[in-house]
C-alpha cells in the first residue's frame, strides 16, 4: 500500500450558497498551503459497563466536530478568497494606481467600476476645506464635498458612475488651494472592497484531496474564524482557524479542473504599518495583525423525521463581534506610539502588504480609523537599544467610522 505524499496533496475551496449542501456547479478553487490540518475530534465516550473483564469495552458513541488549521503563503491573488470567508464578499471597483502629491492628507482608496480608465483631476479648496474629482474624459467635476471633518468621502465626477472613494486625515491637508491632475485610474486592475458588517459570513467547501492515493476528505459548511500574519516578517504568511460542520470521505475531486492562480507573495519588504499621513507613531521595527469573528461551533438537534446524518457535526455556527487587533514594536524614545499608549490616545493605522508584478502594484490595505493601544511595561535588558511592545485593538467611534480594507490585484471579482 503506498503512502500519501504532501507534495501531492490539493487543497480546494468553494463558496456555498446554503450552509451544509455541497456548491453547485463544482467551480473549486486550488490554494495554496503550507499545512492543514483537519482539526477532527472524533468525541468517542468511554464505556462504562461493569462486565467482570480486567478490559473496559470500545469507545463509542461520538459525533464529530471538525475545527481546521490552515497556514500558507500570503499570496495577494488567492488571499481574496479567503478574505471572503472572513469578512463577506467584496465587491469589485477600479484600481487607482497614482495617489495625489499636492493634494496632501488624501488617500484615493479606488474608483467607482464605471470610471473611464486614465488620469482624473482631484482638486482642494482651502476656503471651503472641499474636494471635487474629475474623471477622465468627463467635462465638469461632480459637487464638491465639504471634508474638514476628516473620514471616508465619495467624491462624484460630473458623470454618473465616476465616483472616487476616499480617506481624508483633516490635519493634513494643504492651507492652500491645490489639485493633482494625475489620479490614474487603471484600466485592467481591479480594487476588492470588503464589506465590515455583523452579517453572518459565508461558508464554504474545503477538501483535502491525497491525489496518490485516491482519498478525498470533504468538509461542508466551513467558516473562517481567525486569520492571522506578521506584517515585517521575512516569510510573510497567513495562519487561518476554521470551524467546519460534516466530512465526508470520497473518491474523486470534488471539481476535477480547479482554478488556480500563479502565486503573487507579499513579503517583508512589501510591508507597511504607519498612521497612513506621517512618521508620528514613531519608528516601528514589527507588528502583527490578527482577525477573528469569535466564532463557536453549536450541535442543533432535529427532529425523527431527518436522516441520521443530518444530526451529525456542527448544526449551527454562530459570531459576535469583529476583532481586530494585534502588536507593534517600536524603538523606545518616550514618545510616537508609547506616548500614545500612555495618554489613551486612539491613532488611525495604515497596514500594507504588497508586490510588485511588472509595472504594477497588488496591495493588501487594512485602513484602520481608530485603533487603541495598550501600555505595557518596557523591560530594560542589555546595553543596547530599547523597545516598546504594544498592544492594539481597533475600536469604533461615536459617528461610527469602521475600517477599510482592500485588495489590489488583476482577479476579476471573487
Amino acid at each position: 500500500m503506498s503512502q500519501a505524499k504532501g507534495a501531492l496533496t490539493q487543497l480546494l475551496m468553494q463558496r456555498q450558497s446554503t450552509f451544509r449542501d455541497p456548491p453547485s456547479p463544482a467551480a473549486a478553487f486550488k490554494l495554496p498551503f503550507t499545512k492543514w490540518n483537519s482539526g477532527r475530534d472524533p468525541q468517542k465516550v468511554d464505556d462504562p459497563s461493569i462486565s467482570a473483564s480486567p478490559l473496559p469495552g470500545k469507545k463509542g458513541c461520538g459525533n464529530p466536530v471538525f475545527s481546521p488549521t490552515l497556514e500558507s503563503i500570503l499570496d495577494l491573488r488567492s488571499i481574496g478568497h479567503l478574505l471572503a470567508l472572513l469578512l463577506g464578499v467584496p465587491t469589485a471597483q477600479a484600481a487607482v494606481t497614482k495617489q495625489p502629491t499636492n493634494v496632501t492628507g488624501v488617500t484615493v482608496n479606488y474608483a467607482e467600476s464605471g470610471t473611464t480608465a486614465g488620469n482624473g483631476t482631484l482638486s482642494f479648496t482651502a476656503a471651503g476645506t472641499t474636494l471635487d474629482w474629475k474623471a477622465q474624459g468627463d467635462a465638469t467635476a461632480g459637487t464638491a464635498v465639504d471634508v474638514s471633518a476628516g473620514g471616508y468621502f465619495t467624491l462624484q465626477s460630473g458623470t454618473a458612475a465616476h465616483s472616487v472613494h476616499v480617506t481624508v486625515a483633516a490635519s493634513a491637508l494643504p492651507v492652500t488651494d491645490k489639485s493633482d491632475a494625475d489620479i490614474n485610474v487603471s484600466a485592467t486592475l481591479k480594487t476588492h472592497a470588503f464589506p465590515i458588517t455583523l452579517t453572518d459570513r459565508p461558508s464554504a467547501l474545503f477538501e483535502a484531496g491525497f491525489t496518490d492515493i485516491g482519498k478525498y476528505y470533504r468538509l461542508l459548511g466551513t467558516k473562517l474564524n481567525t486569520l492571522g500574519y506578521d506584517i515585517g516578517a521575512k516569510e510573510q504568511s497567513i495562519s487561518c482557524g476554521l470551524i467546519g460542520a460534516v466530512e465526508s470521505t470520497e473518491a474523486a475531486a470534488f471539481d476535477a479542473a480547479p482554478t488556480s492562480y500563479q502565486s503573487v507573495r507579499a513579503c517583508g519588504g512589501g510591508g507597511a504599518l504607519w498612521n497612513g499621513v506621517d512618521a508620528s507613531l514613531g519608528s516601528l521595527t514589527g507588528g502583527k495583525i490578527d482577525i477573528s469573528n469569535q466564532m463557536n461551533g453549536r450541535l442543533t438537534v432535529k427532529d425523527d423525521r431527518a436522516a441520521i446524518a443530518a444530526n451529525t457535526g456542527y448544526g449551527l455556527i454562530t459570531q459576535e463581534d469583529l476583532l481586530i487587533k494585534g502588536t507593534v514594536q517600536a524603538a523606545f524614545d518616550g514618545a510616537g506610539a508609547y506616548a500614545l499608549a500612555l495618554a489613551g490616545t486612539s491613532s488611525r493605522l495604515r497596514i500594507g502588504s504588497r508586490a510588485a508584478v511588472g509595472s504594477d502594484v497588488f496591495s493588501l490595505v487594512w485602513d484602520i480609523p481608530n485603533v487603541e493601544f495598550v501600555e505595557k511595561s518596557i523591560p530594560i535588558e542589555g546595553k543596547s537599544g530599547i523597545f516598546a511592545d504594544l498592544e492594539w485593538m481597533a475600536h469604533r467611534d461615536t459617528a461610527g467610522t469602521l475600517p477599510l480594507v482592500t485588495l489590489t490585484n488583476d482577479v476579476a471579482a471573487y
